[in-house]
């Protein structure tokens, strides 16, 4: 769907609310607290009311729009906006063109980015050929000491299944026993094949796990013993920062991250404006 398209699909407020209710509830308007179907409609103030347990709701209530006085034609610009933009969007950007104040463009892309998280679970672990790859993000050039081990950088972690799905997170440092942990959340202690670099701590994190590592300082590819889909991730998240976001605190970077790895692992899906919606309630 294109932005022509959606702006024809929901030119008023009600046609944007009939989407979301469809979305919502599909099998029909039901309680966000007790879950009693077939709540009464009280149309002079436009909500429902549960016979249950007589919760008042409106079709917003529990989502990312909830108590949001911008238009929901507005969000849902916003939501093609990021969902679209391979390397993000700006609040700047959002306030510009949604013509809103930079406060409420600030507060509409962290609200999307909580719709725009990965979820992962012991039937998610990445397995097959994984590569796992540090990075250090933000700090400031003092002409000292650069990367791993910098100050002001916050340290990162992302693992890829190859051909497959990313996960990327913060973490406190690169010391064995984190990443050992990293690694038993998140890949199958039988994946077929974990490639890492030559930081030293990847050996004893990797201990029962068949691990191969490519040594940056000789080569950057060996047959199959590379982490170039990783490096390559890491390489647009920096570019992003240094042009759209120019800067991303420690504090938020773990949602930032969420929003690049969502994009990254629904790149095939043709409707992610709508799988944005899906989740804006859950």
């Amino acid at each position: 769907m294109n932005i022509i398209e959606l702006q024809k699909r929901f030119s008023t407020q009600h046609k944007c609310e009939q989407f979301l209710r469809q979305m919502r509830w599909p099998s029909g308007v039901a309680c966000p607290k007790c879950g009693t179907v077939r709540p009464y409609w009280i149309s002079t103030r436009k909500i429902w009311r549960c016979k249950a347990c007589a919760y008042e709701f409106s079709v917003t209530t529990g989502t990312i729009f909830h108590r949001s006085r911008t238009p929901l034609q507005k969000w849902y610009i916003a939501v093609w906006m990021m969902v679209n933009a391979k390397k993000g969007v700006s609040a700047k950007d959002l306030e510009r063109t949604l013509d809103v104040t930079y406060k409420t463009a600030w507060r509409m892309a962290m609200q999307i980015r909580k719709a725009m998280r990965p979820g992962y679970g012991f039937e998610n672990k990445l397995a097959g050929v994984v590569e796992m790859d540090d990075a250090c993000i933000g700090g400031k050039s003092t002409g000292g000491k650069c990367g791993r081990g910098a100050p002001g950088k916050t340290p990162v972690l992302g693992i890829k299944e190859r051909g497959g799905d990313m996960v990327a997170m913060v973490v406190p440092d690169f010391k064995a026993d984190t990443i050992r942990q990293v690694l038993s959340n998140n890949v199958l202690l039988d994946a077929e094949l974990l490639v890492t670099d030559e930081l030293p701590s990847y050996k004893p994190a990797a201990k029962g796990r068949r691990h191969a590592i490519v040594t940056h300082a000789r080569t950057f590819v060996n047959g199959n013993v590379h982490v170039m889909g990783v490096e390559s991730f890491w390489s647009l998240f920096k570019r992003a920062i240094i042009g759209v976001y120019h800067r991303v605190s420690a504090k938020y970077l773990q949602i930032y991250l969420n929003e690049f790895v969502f994009r990254f692992n629904n790149r095939d899906n043709t409707d992610l404006f709508g799988l944005v919606l899906s989740n804006c309630g859950t």
